[in-house]
């Protein structure tokens, strides 16, 4: 972890982050690694106890959350979705993802709830950014770094006015799929999404932290986020102090984003997986299911419609990628990052609260990675 925490170090020192911190599961020891401050403007220290939104990151748990009802038998996995989203029943297809919205097909099947889980149910956004589809999911489902002022009801009733940028399960589109799945299971279980994630994955695993908003105790563990500025003098810009965007409840909590915790919580999540979703003897979720969430569910043609959204060799199991080297795991474009290696039984965590580059990621995820990969 030394050269870890050069590295780290070093980032702070040149003003590219504030602070972060960083974790990781090693032959059952875990060591932490905090560096910097949570603020530029109070220069609270990083520490374990440090909240970061984690943006992305929240998806696995969104995934595994939906597992926990499939292995209950209340859902399985080629359910229709519009069994409980009727909104999204009367679904058209483009003809062209880049193309007008009115040049549409009908669906050829409905939507099933591994295609929310794989995100191949065509609706998310495509590698092309100025499409008129993109600009709906923007501008008529809000999707994006701004914070979403849509209720459920209204995102659900925009949503199933767009059409799909592919047949179901022919495609992968990113993003929007798990918000709909965080509904859906809202609809399931006729309970909040932030309570269900309590009740059946962050209290069972003792993720004390995990959530959707920080209360007023709380706020002085948050980390502020920041951006790249323009000034040479200055090279990071304020996005969100503590007391912003995620002071208070979201208008609905998005399965897809918005959570929050520090990065001992998300080592819980971590090492259930690891465990084959077994936590403090009680089993999370069946030793199957997890396996099929860390597994590549795309045929070469889906991981085709990626593009830049997955590296090379990177494919997409149940609310994560997966890559070659068997790790799963996901980034948030907030700064954050963790992967869970099952072959050599490891968990390794980056928490920043800069913002990445895009979906290529950034410059410190990519060197904090190097230096995972080179420890034996």
């Amino acid at each position: 972890m030394d050269a870890l925490a050069r590295m780290l170090q070093n980032q702070v020192d040149a003003g590219a982050l504030p602070g972060a911190v960083a974790m990781q599961l090693r032959q059952g020891r875990t060591e932490t690694i905090a560096v910097g401050v949570q603020d530029l403007e109070s220069t609270a220290p990083m520490s374990s106890e440090t909240l970061f939104f984690w943006d992305s990151l929240g998806k696995p748990l969104t995934a595994a959350l939906a597992l926990t009802f499939v292995a209950d038998g209340t859902i399985d996995l080629d359910s229709s979705i519009d069994r409980w989203l009727p909104e999204l029943s009367a679904s058209n297809v483009l003809l062209d993802p880049s193309g007008p919205l009115a040049d549409t097909v009908p669906a050829d099947r409905p939507v099933t709830v591994e295609d929310l889980l794989t995100l191949r149910g065509g609706l998310g956004f495509t590698t092309d950014f100025d499409s008129p589809f993109t600009e709906a999911l923007v501008t008529t489902l809000q999707e994006g770094p701004q914070l979403r002022t849509l209720d459920r009801q209204s995102f659900l009733t925009a949503a199933g006015q767009i059409p799909l940028a592919h047949q179901p399960g022919r495609g992968w589109t990113y993003n929007t799929g798990s918000t709909l799945l965080g509904l859906l299971m809202e609809r399931v279980a006729e309970q909040p999404l932030d309570v269900l994630m309590a009740d059946r994955i962050a209290e069972p695993l003792g993720m004390r932290d995990a959530r959707w908003w920080v209360p007023v105790a709380d706020l002085h563990r948050f980390a502020s986020r920041y951006g790249p500025s323009d000034d040479p003098r200055s090279p990071l810009e304020l996005l969100d102090p503590p007391g912003g965007q995620h002071a208070q409840p979201p208008s609905f909590p998005d399965g897809a984003g918005g959570m929050i915790g520090t990065a001992e919580d998300w080592l819980a999540f971590g090492r259930m997986l690891l465990d084959g979703g077994e936590s403090n003897g009680r089993q999370i979720i069946p030793t199957t299911l997890v396996q099929s969430m860390m597994t590549n569910q795309l045929t070469v043609d889906q991981r085709r419609h990626a593009g830049f959204f997955l590296a090379e060799g990177e494919g997409w199991g149940y609310g994560g990628s997966v890559r070659a080297d068997g790790t799963y795991g996901w980034s948030g474009g907030a700064g954050t990052t963790a992967r869970v290696d099952p072959r050599r039984d490891r968990i390794n965590i980056l928490l920043t609260q800069v913002a990445l580059d895009g979906p290529q990621g950034s410059p410190v995820v990519e060197a904090f990675e190097d230096l995972v990969a080179a420890t034996e």
